[in-house]
Formats: structure tokens, C-alpha cells, sequence
């Protein structure tokens, strides 16, 4: 089912988030403090965009990379706080620190494909996704947040003219949205970026592609007939 989600707004802030999403641990989290940044994360998360809140999130997390500057948890927390506020510059440093204190860590990669599409760095989009994994998401049941992921790496294989492969690879992105219309529980954000690659087209193989992909979305809600 669709989530009602901004066309083209980055998943971190926008939409339905589980409670433990965008900074969720994937290894362990600092001794001395987990349950705070925790609390944090879910109040700025599932509450209003209140300012306060993403202002103790980033206090915290600053706290506790003073005691423990090595942890990565720590530096994926305050990467998150400062994406809240609109640092997306010191966002990004800080997600790719954390990605090179733990190799492989999956929500600093995702963090890292939203930034770098955001700042028109597709490679770096294409290499970060080539190192997710999905069995990850699937296994945190967020599954969602991977195919959103995808949706950035097609996007942005498609902004550097890789047209074959976004050809061979999006059928089944479409496919995981199909096969799930029918299910309340899968809550799905709409392929925004994708109906805004197709609008940028002036026409040829790529965005009669994109048309023939994103109609098999309308009968589940995510887009519109008109929008093709």
C-alpha cells in the first residue's frame, strides 16, 4: 500500500518511520548512553518537527562522541541530528565517518545514498547502494527502506546515462511495489523520484521505459494516471 509521502522528499525526515528507523543500531551502541539517544531518535522521529528535539538529539550524540570518539553509533546519530536541522554538509561527513569506523554499516550507507543523490553525486549513490544489504533490511522489517535505497540507485544510474541497466533492474523494483498493493501492513513511499526522472525526459527509450514501468504502480495508488 502507499504511504502518503512528499513526491520527492528524502525518506530520513518525510513519511511513516518506524520507531528504531534511520539511526537504528546495527552493532553495538555506546555503553553509557543508548537509551537516551534512543528516546531521541523516536521523539524526532515520530513526533511534530520540533527544533528542541533535534537540538538534544545533536547534544547527546555530541556527548558522547567527546567520551568515546571512535564510536560509530555516535557519529550515525549526530549524522542524523544534523540532517534534521538542514546541515546536510555535516550530515554527510558524519555518516561517512561512521561508515569507515564500521565497514558495511548499513544505515550510515543509506543515509549516505539520500545526501548524495540530494548533492548530485551519483556515483557516490551507486557505490554506497552496491554495498547495502537487503537481508539487513529485510531481517529489521524495513524492508521498505531498502527499495526506497533502490529507488535512488536507479535514479541516479539513470542521471549518468547507465540506460541499460537501469532497464535491466527496474522492472523488478516495480515488481516488489506490485506484489505488494494488496497488503495493509506494507506501507510503501511513493516513487517520487522516479516520476520526477520521467517529467525531466524529453522523450526516447528511457522515458517510454519509465511509462510503461511506473503505469503498473496506478492500480496500487502510487501515482496517478494523469501523472503519465
Amino acid at each position: 500500500m502507499p504511504a502518503d509521502t512528499p513526491a520527492d522528499g528524502p525518506a530520513p525526515v518525510t513519511g511513516p518511520t518506524p520507531a528504531d528507523g534511520p539511526v537504528g543500531t546495527d552493532g553495538p551502541t555506546p555503553a553509557d548512553g543508548p537509551a537516551s539517544i534512543g528516546e531521541l531518535i523516536e521523539a524526532a522521529e515520530d513526533g511534530p518537527e520540533v527544533p528542541e528535539t533535534f537540538g538534544r538529539l545533536l547534544r547527546e550524540s555530541e556527548r558522547l562522541l567527546k567520551q568515546d570518539p571512535g564510536s560509530a553509533d555516535a557519529h550515525r546519530a549526530r549524522g542524523y541530528a544534523l540532517y534534521l536541522v538542514g546541515a546536510h554538509a555535516e550530515a554527510r561527513a558524519a555518516f561517512e565517518r561512521a561508515e569507515l569506523l564500521r565497514p558495511g554499516n548499513q544505515w550510515a550507507l543509506f543515509h549516505l545514498i539520500v545526501l548524495a543523490y540530494r548533492d548530485g553525486d551519483h556515483g557516490a549513490v551507486l557505490g554506497a547502494f552496491s554495498r547495502l544489504d537487503r537481508a539487513y533490511f529485510e531481517g529489521e522489517d524495513k524492508l521498505w527502506r531498502y527499495l526506497v535505497a533502490w529507488e535512488y540507485e536507479l535514479c541516479a544510474a539513470a542521471r549518468l546515462g547507465l540506460d541499460e541497466h537501469v532497464a535491466a533492474r527496474l522492472p523488478a523494483l516495480i515488481t516488489e511495489y506490485t506484489d505488494r498493493q494488496d497488503d495493509p501492513e506494507e506501507i510503501l513511499e511513493r516513487p517520487g523520484r522516479l516520476l520526477q526522472l520521467y517529467g525531466e525526459q524529453p522523450g526516447g527509450p528511457l522515458r517510454e521505459l519509465l511509462r510503461v514501468q511506473l503505469a503498473r504502480l496506478a492500480p496500487g495508488g502510487w501515482i496517478r494516471p494523469h501523472e503519465l
